[in-house]
């Protein structure tokens, strides 16, 4: 009595404890999941304007006052834009690019010519004009691909502001203006989110205003001057800015950009993400073209066709792998594949194209010959039998595939892409995906090896039984119950290669593009966040747009391992009532 009442205790410990491990886990994946949350959020906050002082009459400091007229707008602009070429303009008259070596006057035809106040924004990188019909238009400088020729504009965004206004100053970074408009009130135009117009009330006098930093705007009148706050992010709000093509200053056309330290503190940052999501999704696809046939294939052939002692044999070693740390393989990929990767490739080319030929002509040879290498009625041991004949066709076509690139014109395979104005380089998607599909190649065979083998037995046997082959048993009756599982064991791949960090570190090069050839490189979310996560200063727009990407990164594969791990579940409950 007393032992069925301890065994009854310790069944009771066992499971609080248990349950109370699992409470702890999902309250801890809440938990990381809010916390994201809260870091990443003020990227995408809007932006803010509030007044935070003023100085009555009679307490206006002397420097303010001169200060203030030093920003008055004049009827003449000018602007240095580029070494020795400035841009001037009057109202009502053409702009014009004038040199100050040579005193050259290039007309600019690309700007209004009616216009009611211009400022520069951004440090001289771009230009904001007001023209008559209550038009704010801003314009970016394109440097010449000439040495010396003058530079052109191009139009980025336009914002209608009807209200007439006194004048306009160009932030000192953004591509914000503030507008003093007649009706008594400041208005801020945001240029990278045109929608998100703030105004604020000030007093009637005011006559002009200037930014005294990238977060101070002064107002200031006759006898008045009023201090604004001005708060915004890098993409000033606008989240789409982080996905969609943006036209970035001095740059032609929109683009896809990931630069979010650049070399000039005057430079703008640019925080596109896509190419990064673009480079995680390239190089989780191209790993699995390499390892869903290699553990697919290995997963059929133990999980069903291999004996039940070699099974015992083989499947611990292949489980083992799947503990082998990541960071060696990037190690062999980066040290020893790469370079050398042009004969890899060169080899690979020859397998994919010669093997399936050789191989079945190799079958035939031997068949011909009177080898019987394979018994429909007993498929277990016959790729332990053709391991000779594949050893050798892989050699064959390996080094025909090299033997091949060495006669192609312009003398290798290198010279040859060359000609065909494709560039090899050195850290290419390829490389990532060969060394990234060998890691994840046993996670997705020990996954679908264990939905295959859990089908009943006895359902096979009968078919067996019943006259069928060992391929037609697999085909017709393990295949179908056995399939979502070995779905789900190629999702859960995907998640890790999605999620994979060293690999995609050491060989990928992190050149944040959007190229769909496979010979290019590629930068990914998890390589970005160990790459810029521990230098991104606390609370800038850097540190919370990395936070974001982390957030993307720990949904999606939350998600797809979640799926796949139902989709198990309810393969293990089909074949248990089975």
């Amino acid at each position: 009595m007393l032992a069925a009442n301890a065994r009854a205790i310790r069944s009771l410990l066992s499971g609080a404890v248990i349950r109370l491990a699992g409470f702890a886990v999902i309250c801890s994946l809440i938990g990381m999941f809010v916390q994201m949350v809260m870091v990443a959020y003020p990227i995408l906050a809007p932006s803010e304007l509030t007044r935070v002082s003023s100085l009555a009459e009679g307490s206006l400091p002397r420097h303010l006052k001169e200060e203030a007229r030093s920003f008055d707008t004049p009827d003449g602009v000018s602007f240095s834009v580029a070494g020795d070429w400035s841009l001037e303009g009057v109202q009502g008259e053409p702009w014009f690019w004038v040199s100050s070596l040579t005193g050259f006057r290039i007309e600019n035809t690309d700007l209004p010519t009616s216009w009611t106040a211009a400022s520069a924004v951004g440090i001289n990188r771009g230009l904001a004009i007001a023209t008559d019909d209550g038009v704010i238009s801003h314009h970016h400088f394109l440097a010449s691909p000439f040495e010396g020729d003058a530079p052109s504009s191009a139009l980025v965004e336009q914002v209608a502001l009807p209200l007439p206004f006194v004048t306009m100053a160009g932030h000192p970074r953004l591509a914000v203006v503030a507008v003093l408009s007649l009706s008594g009130n400041v208005t801020i135009v945001d240029f990278r989110n045109p929608k998100a117009t703030l105004s604020h009330p000030i007093s009637d006098d005011a006559s002009t205003l200037f930014w005294a930093s990238p977060i101070q705007l002064h107002v200031v009148g006759d006898n008045h001057a009023e201090v604004f706050q001005f708060k915004t992010t890098d993409i000033g709000g606008a989240w789409s800015r982080l996905i969609n093509p943006v036209h970035y200053e001095g740059y032609s056309t929109p683009g896809y950009l990931w630069l979010p330290l650049p070399a000039s503190e005057a430079a703008e940052p640019k925080y596109s993400i896509a190419p990064l999501l673009f480079g995680t999704l390239k190089a989780a696809s191209l790993a699995l073209l390499v390892a869903v046939p290699l553990s697919v294939g290995a997963a059929i052939y133990v999980g069903f066709f291999m004996s039940t002692v070699q099974r015992g044999r083989i499947r611990p070693a292949i489980d083992m792998l799947t503990a082998f740390p990541t960071v060696v393989l990037g190690a062999i990929g980066l040290f020893w594949i790469a370079p050398m990767f042009e004969t890899v490739l060169a080899a690979l080319m020859g397998i994919v194209i010669l093997f399936p030929l050789l191989t079945i002509l190799g079958v035939f040879a031997m068949r011909s010959a009177g080898m019987r290498l394979v018994r429909l009625d007993a498929l277990d041991d016959w790729p332990l039998k053709m391991i000779p004949l594949v050893s050798l066709v892989l050699v064959v076509s390996a080094f025909t595939g090299v033997s091949l690139a060495d006669s192609l014109p312009g003398g290798s395979l290198k010279g040859y892409l060359q000609n065909q104005g494709i560039t090899l380089a050195y850290f290419n998607s390829i490389l990532v995906g060969l060394i990234l599909g060998l890691a994840i190649t046993p996670t997705i065979f020990s996954v679908a090896e264990e939905a295959i083998n859990s089908v009943p037995k006895n359902l096979a046997s009968g078919a067996l039984a019943l006259g069928s082959t060992p391929w037609q048993s697999y085909r017709d009756i393990v295949l179908p119950l056995a399939l979502p599982g070995m779905i789900a064991a190629v999702m859960i791949g995907f998640g890790r290669a999605a999620g994979e960090t060293m690999i995609l570190l050491m060989l990928s090069g992190n050149t944040g593009i959007i190229d769909m050839s496979v010979f290019e490189g590629l930068r990914s979310v998890s390589a970005s966040l160990a790459l810029e996560l521990p230098e991104a200063p606390r609370d800038s727009s850097h540190y919370h747009v990395l936070f974001v990407m982390g957030l993307m990164l720990f949904a999606v594969t939350f998600a797809v391992n979640t799926l796949a791990e139902l989709i198990k579940d309810s393969v293990k409950a089909k074949t248990r009532g089975v």
